[in-house]
């Protein structure tokens, strides 16, 4: 018997659709791209800051062990040893070393100096202590990784005093060096490096808050070589005497008198930076302009007639740049000369500002701006001078007119000088024949007529007669 088949309806083949899935779009992948990065780099920072406070602080745990070893070793020699090599308070000490423990490299600075405590008085005080080395302070300071990453140092300090009663050294004496600015402030934490190859002394000590580093227990002796630096200030060192110096130095090497205060006052000021720039009329830079520069910190005096000052830039030569300026980073302050080379082709000096010679101020960022006019274009410059002492005159009035209706006034500036015409390429301003009016307090009117040619400046001075 035939078994019948149930068809089973199925939709059209036309009716059948593929399941659709819900994908990402180019912006929501781009957003999760940047969250992504956003977390691995905040984990990856924190990480890295982590690791590197946990360096420091296994670095520091270690230098802290081996200042602790190195101030026991001091603590167990008997007082007369305590000392470094080097140092006034010689003894057995090293005063530099490197030491490895667990893997990292320190290096160990052991400073030794005497203290002269005003308790019993001070050397040259009163009470005046005959007897200024009451006790010795020793300072050891370990460091690692310097300049490098994670770099730092510790500072262990203590006092070392002598077993009975003061005994008096005749044969040394105290060397204190005082560091100040010309303004009479101290300079504190300037490092104050001493070198006495005589007594094999070479030593470097800090200014404290009032400016000062005293050398306690010095051998008396000459030839202490004293250089004193700190960063953004200048470096001021001792020099021997004449001859032996081309000249008389300002701050030769000092001595030391047993059984006496010797006081150094060595002045040191923040450095200056200074701008030489060149330009011409319209405010041009003009390059290669050939200058001499002196001025600055006052190293000594000539050692025969006139006794002329030598400074440390002294009549340095030099020229401005492509860019027409010359710049001076981290220099004394002091007063400063300027003068040009010689004449500037195609051009004619103009004026300098500030005028020569000027001051330049501790710390000060000054620019000093020489202006030149082109000889090749029309134009006039008038200088205005007292007729007795001939000295530029500023301020004065310097009226130019002419009958094609050009008038303009200009005071000269701290050079006596006033240009025309005012503003470059003033169109008005013309070949011809002009009205010169120079007038100034306390001084006779000066009127004339001048000829200013076609594509020349005309250079004009005038001299002023006093009231």
């Amino acid at each position: 018997m035939r078994k019948k088949i149930k068809k089973i309806n199925s939709a059209p083949r036309s009716t059948l659709h593929a399941p659709r899935f819900s994908g990402f779009t180019l912006i929501e992948a781009m957003t999760l791209l940047f969250l992504f990065t956003v977390i691995v780099l905040t984990f990856y920072q924190v990480l890295t800051k982590g690791t590197g406070y946990m360096d420091y602080s296994k670095n520091r745990l270690g230098a802290l062990a081996v200042a602790n070893e190195k101030m026991e070793i001091a603590r167990n020699l008997d007082y007369a040893d305590v000392g470094a090599t080097g140092e006034v308070a010689s003894g057995n000490i090293p005063q530099d070393e490197d030491v490895t423990q667990n893997g990292h490299t320190y290096h160990v600075h052991t400073l030794v100096t005497y203290v002269d405590d005003p308790f019993d008085g001070k050397l040259g005080g009163s009470p005046n202590d005959m007897i200024p080395e009451d006790y010795k302070l020793v300072e050891i300071t370990v460091s690692w990784n310097t300049g490098g990453a994670n770099a730092g140092s510790v500072s262990l300090s203590s006092r070392f005093v002598p077993n009975g009663l003061e005994i008096a050294d005749p044969n040394t004496g105290i060397l204190s060096i005082n560091v100040i600015g010309s303004d009479g402030s101290a300079v504190t934490g300037a490092a104050v490096h001493i070198v006495n190859s005589n007594v094999g002394i070479n030593e470097t000590l800090q200014t404290d808050a009032s400016g000062n580093a005293m050398l306690v227990g010095a051998p008396a002796i000459q030839d202490y070589q004293i250089m004193v630096s700190k960063s953004g200030y200048e470096t001021v060192a001792t020099l021997p005497p004449y001859p032996t110096t081309p000249y008389n130095p300002t701050y030769p090497y000092q001595s030391v008198i047993a059984g006496s205060l010797n006081i150094a006052n060595i002045i040191e000021d923040k450095t200056s930076n200074l701008t030489v720039s060149t330009t011409d009329q319209s405010g041009s830079p003009v390059p290669g302009v050939a200058f001499k520069l002196s001025g600055g910190r006052v190293l000594g005096t000539q050692a025969i007639p006139p006794f002329a000052s030598v400074y440390d830039t002294d009549n340095v030569s030099n020229q401005t740049g492509t860019n027409g300026t010359k710049e001076y980073d981290a220099i004394s302050p002091g007063q400063y000369t300027f003068s040009l080379s010689g004449p500037v082709s195609g051009y004619t000096l103009v004026g300098i500002e500030p005028t020569s010679p000027f001051p330049l101020a501790p710390g000060q960022s000054l620019s000093l701006n020489v202006g030149l006019a082109s000889t090749s274009v029309t134009s006039a410059l008038i200088s205005v001078f007292d007729s007795v002492t001939n000295k530029a005159l500023s301020g004065a009035s310097v009226e130019l007119s002419s009958a094609s209706g050009y008038d303009k006034t200009v005071t000269t500036d701290s050079n006596g000088t006033a240009y025309f015409p005012v503003t470059a390429g003033d169109a008005t301003f013309i070949a011809g024949n002009y009205t010169l009016k120079v007038s100034a307090s306390s001084y006779q009117a000066d009127t004339e007529t001048v000829m200013v040619s076609n594509g020349t400046l005309l250079n004009k001075s005038v001299s002023l007669v006093g009231n």
